[in-house]
């Protein structure tokens, strides 16, 4: 054989190879670009499917400055006071949002040591009292109601009530009635978010 038959065996054999090699490369490209495709479809489909999820979960309080001034005061507060009647008191509160638009929860826990120029009886516990409230905000703070007393703690004191007032920049004022012990009032600064 000389070159030129060597030549167009060669071409020939291409040709050949191309024939049916050509076709499966390009039906290879394109399931790969069909593939490709319903991927981003899916993961699309995927983000705004966890969007709408976190959309819903996080519910949002209406427009109003009320509901702005609402929102700054969510996280976690404490304090200490002299409280009539009860003694040396600690309370530590926390505001979370709820699923229910325009309303607040509020877990406040408060624990006293009695002292004998105080209290009458000086044999209390030092069990914590708590509750869980719901409040609604207004434009001086947030008013609650005392959905459940998980504790009347050592004092045998329910929460009937609990009204929170911002005080000054990172402070709250929080005022409370309870059945037994009477009214309370001190000042809590944020510990936390």
């Amino acid at each position: 054989m000389d070159t030129k038959q060597k030549k167009i065996i060669w071409i020939a054999g291409i040709a050949i190879a191309a024939y049916y090699l050509v076709p499966t490369f390009i039906d290879t490209a394109r399931q790969q670009a069909v593939i490709r495709q319903q991927q981003a479809a899916i993961v699309a489909k995927a983000q705004a499917a966890k969007a709408a999820q976190q959309a819903a979960q996080v519910p949002t309080l209406p427009a109003s400055p009320a509901a702005a001034q609402t929102a700054n005061l969510f996280g976690v507060w404490q304090g200490q006071a002299l409280v009539e009647h009860m003694g040396n008191c600690n309370m530590k509160l926390e505001l979370r949002n709820t699923l229910e638009p325009g309303k607040v929860a509020g877990f406040p826990v408060l624990i006293c040591i009695p002292m004998p120029i105080t209290s009458p009886s000086p044999e209390k516990f030092l069990t914590p009292a708590s509750a869980i409230l719901s409040g609604t905000p207004s434009s001086t703070g947030i008013d609650f109601t005392v959905d459940k007393v998980t504790s009347k703690g050592g004092t045998f004191c329910s929460f009937t009530s609990f009204t929170v007032t911002p005080f000054g920049n990172d402070q709250l004022s929080a005022e409370w009635k309870q059945d037994v012990c009477g009214n309370g009032q001190m000042l809590l600064k944020r510990i936390g978010r």
